[in-house]
């Protein structure tokens, strides 16, 4: 069982994965003769993690007031901007290469938490986040994807999604998953609101409960994440996270009928072999929990 902090740690960053994996191919899912802008699926996303987050601080009795509101709000901030843009990019190119492309996050953590934050990391660590670098290329293949808003936007969204994700090992002494995740959800759902009364569109059924399920998709997902930074360096979970790459290509086939090519199954082998390493790297002692 993976009950030590590192084991914990790598455990809640694949489930995280998992789970926002699913939220872009519910994002692609709505119709776009639907009508339904971007900013009510983003609108969507926050309101029903809001709801659902402060029933649970609540029932547990957690105050609401955070611990660093200024580092906090900045987190916010930049997990907002990663996901308007994450949001235009899957919406505008293949739901494969879009999330291979904002997998590059890991890589923006890996330096901003050895600038920032001073992680130290091994020289066998950086090559098991280069070798996960170098999976995402594979499956990229070079030259295969034109340059595009949405590809741009894609990268774009990578690098907000590091620096927001590198706030959390800074929070992780003095504010919880359940409240962090809390207010960047109430933040995004503030944010948009006034798009949703000047533009919001009246979902179908159907759209209606895809909204939904990014909304919960999304709220899962955050928290595993969230958790996940909690227990291990941001260099060293972050590698974790290229499997939403390879969950993304299962997605592609079971709904768009999208089966992946060589290159993908190749980038994905050296995806994990990175994640591995990774955390071999650290030794039996370090990974049962020591520093």
């Amino acid at each position: 069982m993976l009950v030590t902090p590192r084991g914990k740690a790598a455990l809640y960053m694949i489930l995280g994965a998992l789970f926002l994996s699913i939220v872009p191919v519910f994002v692609k899912l709505i119709p776009p003769d639907s009508g339904i802008p971007t900013t009510q699926k983003l609108f969507m996303r926050g309101a029903v993690a809001t709801v659902i987050l402060a029933a649970v601080l609540f029932t547990r009795g957690i105050s609401f007031r955070p611990g660093k509101p200024v580092l906090l709000g900045a987190r916010s901030l930049f997990g907002i901007a990663g996901m308007l843009t994450y949001f235009i990019a899957v919406e505008g190119m293949p739901l494969a290469e879009a999330v291979t492309l904002n997998k590059l996050s890991p890589f923006f953590v890996l330096i901003l938490s050895w600038l920032f934050l001073r992680e130290k990391l091994k020289k066998v660590q950086v090559f098991a986040v280069f070798l996960g670098f170098a999976g995402v290329a594979v499956i990229l293949r070079p030259g295969s994807i034109p340059l595009s808003l949405p590809a741009g936007l894609a990268v774009l969204s990578a690098l907000f999604a590091g620096i927001a994700y590198t706030t959390l090992r800074a929070l992780r002494k003095t504010d919880r998953p359940l409240l962090i995740v809390f207010w960047f959800s109430a933040a995004t759902t503030l944010f948009f609101l006034p798009s949703i009364i000047l533009r919001g569109v009246m979902p179908d059924m159907r759209s209606l409960v895809f909204l939904f399920c990014i909304g919960l998709s999304g709220t899962a997902g955050q928290l595993f994440m969230t958790s996940a930074y909690r227990y291990a360096p941001g260099g060293e979970v972050a590698i974790y996270g290229y499997l939403s790459v390879v969950f993304s290509m299962i997605m592609q086939i079971l709904f768009f009928d999208s089966v992946p090519g060589a290159a993908v199954f190749t980038g994905a082998g050296l995806i994990l072999l990175g994640g591995w390493i990774n955390y071999m790297s650290r030794g039996p002692n370090k990974r049962d929990g020591g520093n």
